[in-house]
């Protein structure tokens, strides 16, 4: 079982701005550019570069949603939102809000389990101290008094 870390939560948000910021730059730069200006030379190496990168995002969101353990039609929406431009920006700040909400509680959740089990083992430990056999004390030889 996978648990959720900040180190996904990162993971996470870098990819969702990379992408988002290649898709913009391939939108608003690179088609224009190649519509209206008839220059190729930026097109083949932004788009290789937003789509190997959305690869890449698809792999580390769909790991944040698993350890997130979001419902399919959520983690189907996050794994969208690489394709529509400035949507990326948005999603990523809902997505990385809400998911640092639910590390907070599972964090919580762990410290207080850990809490209850330590102060089980304490309790353990004194029942057996107090409960158990009666503390005797080293046997101890005494030298023969000498008659």
């Amino acid at each position: 079982m996978t648990t959720l870390t900040s180190g996904a939560i990162k993971r996470y948000r870098a990819m969702a701005l990379f992408t988002g910021t290649m898709l913009l730059l391939l939108t608003f730069v690179v088609i224009p550019l190649q519509l209206w200006a008839h220059n190729k030379t930026l097109e083949k190496p932004v788009a290789m570069i937003h789509g190997y990168g959305y690869m890449v995002y698809l792999i580390v969101a769909l790991d944040l949603c698993l350890r997130a353990r979001y419902k399919p039609i959520r983690t189907i929406l996050i794994l969208l939102v690489g394709v529509v431009p400035f949507l990326a920006f948005y999603y990523e700040r809902i997505v990385v809000r809400d998911t640092q909400k639910l590390l907070a509680e599972s964090q919580e959740r762990a410290a207080k389990k850990k809490a209850k089990a330590a102060a089980k083992t304490a309790k353990t430990t004194r029942a057996k101290v107090t409960v158990g056999a009666p503390a005797t004390e080293p046997e101890q030889s005494e030298p023969a008094a000498a008659e």
